[in-house]
């Protein structure tokens, strides 16, 4: 992770529920701005040498939050970083104000029905892609967890939208809040 001070945005956190698009925006963001990317969960999974499912059903819920804080705090002394940590990392509101000063955070705002079409569409191992009709749930847990999410600098409408067309807005703003186009 690359060190180092520029002018107002040093970091872009990407911040929203389960399939939302944080990897795939955060992935675009980062070779717009040439700046380093963090998918928490990826990073975290590296280190630890298993996945995330592992690690939750190994030692626990809290052992992961718990790594998620430690990672927060590692890339909250970068610059020049987009971070995409994981859908639950907003449940410690705590953590988005160690990573603030520097920081801006964006919301990808997905509806229900969008994310339970990305779920059953995406080949990856995801929680309630199993369940019989997620609608409820992931009903339940956004609304749970918006408040949370509303914690954000920005909220960006996320459904049906691309992660270059996001990327690409989150970029203007970032070099807009920065001064200039660099």
């Amino acid at each position: 992770m690359s060190r180092g001070v520029t002018d107002g945005i040093e970091r872009v956190v990407l911040m929203g529920y389960m399939c939302s698009g944080k990897s795939t925006v955060g992935e675009s963001l980062a070779r717009r701005l040439d700046w380093d990317f963090v998918d928490f969960d990826v990073e975290i999974e590296r280190r630890q040498r298993r996945t995330i499912s592992e690690i939750i059903m190994s030692d626990g819920e809290g052992f992961f939050r718990d790594l998620e804080a430690d990672l927060t705090r590692e890339v909250a002394e970068g610059a020049r970083l987009v971070v995409a940590p994981g859908g639950g990392w907003i449940k410690n509101p705590e953590l988005l104000e160690a990573i603030r000063p520097g920081t801006l955070s964006a919301w990808l705002r997905v509806s229900p029905g969008e994310t339970v079409r990305r779920l059953l569409e995406d080949s990856l191992d995801r929680p309630l892609k199993d369940h019989p009709d997620p609608i409820g749930p992931v009903t339940g847990m956004l609304e749970e967890r918006e408040g949370l999410y509303r914690l954000a600098d920005l909220t960006i409408p996320a459904d049906h939208r691309s992660a270059e067309d996001i990327g690409f807005e989150l970029e203007a703003t970032v070099r807009m809040r920065n001064g200039a186009y660099r």
